[in-house]
């Protein structure tokens, strides 16, 4: 049940249409955030958007590509328009192209890196002087315990997540003196639309459901839903995180806990 949390709050959502980023757009918005949804697909990005609507929460839309930051400013400026202030931004979206460095080639880890990793640094530069100037903000970015264990075949995107775990703690001690707080969470395994590989959700494999879920690889003994990380990530936007800075949290049932 919504505790009004983010009462007042404005929040920037990337990848707000579907998986993790539109769970995050619904809790936050049923915990009194304004929010901004930023999302490539129009079909997806509205129904989240229709989503909020019926539970009476207060949105508005930006269908953009976020590595094209002439429109990602021109959102930043419109949301600074509309609520005068950004008060939360959630670096979620993210892109997966699976392929080992053997057969992997250049565009795809420059893809990669570009959505996952170096959007982040942008859209974080476009908020923070906002933020700076109402001294106050909260940046939280979406990694992966990808980031330090690997499963094979996916090196741009977990590259790109452990740079994020990096980049949190630079911006959190360039920023903490605004107040600032900048903070990761890593996700285990999810059933969101990142989890199909050719075509097949890996967490409803055979494989998946005896060693991970059987066999308690993760201790929990189920895949991961979105709704299971997003309210962690509503707590580090929120005024219950206030004091905690440049740190990741993992949210993965106890898989990094096991041998």
């Amino acid at each position: 049940m919504p505790h009004a949390l983010l009462q007042d709050r404005v929040a920037i959502i990337t990848g707000a249409g579907q998986g993790l980023g539109r769970a995050v757009a619904l809790e936050y918005a049923a915990e009194g955030a304004a929010v901004a949804l930023l999302e490539i697909n129009d079909e997806t990005l509205a129904e989240t958007a229709q989503a909020i609507e019926e539970a009476g929460g207060e949105y508005k839309t930006f269908a953009l590509d976020i590595t094209d930051y002439d429109a990602y400013a021109r959102a930043v400026d419109d949301v600074m328009a509309w609520k005068g202030k950004v008060d939360i931004l959630v670096n979620n979206a993210a892109i997966a192209i699976y392929g080992t460095i053997l057969e992997d080639e250049l565009d795809n880890w420059r893809k990669q890196i570009a959505v996952n990793l170096e959007a982040v640094y942008m859209g974080s530069k476009l908020v923070a002087p906002h933020m700076a100037a109402a001294n106050y903000g909260r940046i939280v970015s979406v990694a992966s315990i990808q980031g330090f264990a690997s499963s094979g075949e996916a090196g741009p995107y977990n590259a790109a997540k452990g740079g994020i775990m990096a980049y949190t703690k630079s911006m959190a001690v360039e920023l903490g003196a605004y107040n600032i707080l900048v903070n990761a969470v890593a996700p285990g395994f999810m059933r969101t639309p990142m989890s199909f590989v050719d075509g097949v959700d890996e967490t409803t494999t055979p494989d998946f459901l005896e060693w991970y879920v059987e066999r308690g690889k993760i201790p929990l003994r189920r895949t991961g839903l979105p709704e299971d990380v997003s309210g962690t990530i509503v707590f580090l936007g929120s005024e219950y995180c206030r004091y905690m800075t440049g740190q990741l949290l993992v949210v993965d049932g106890g898989l990094m806990s096991t041998f």
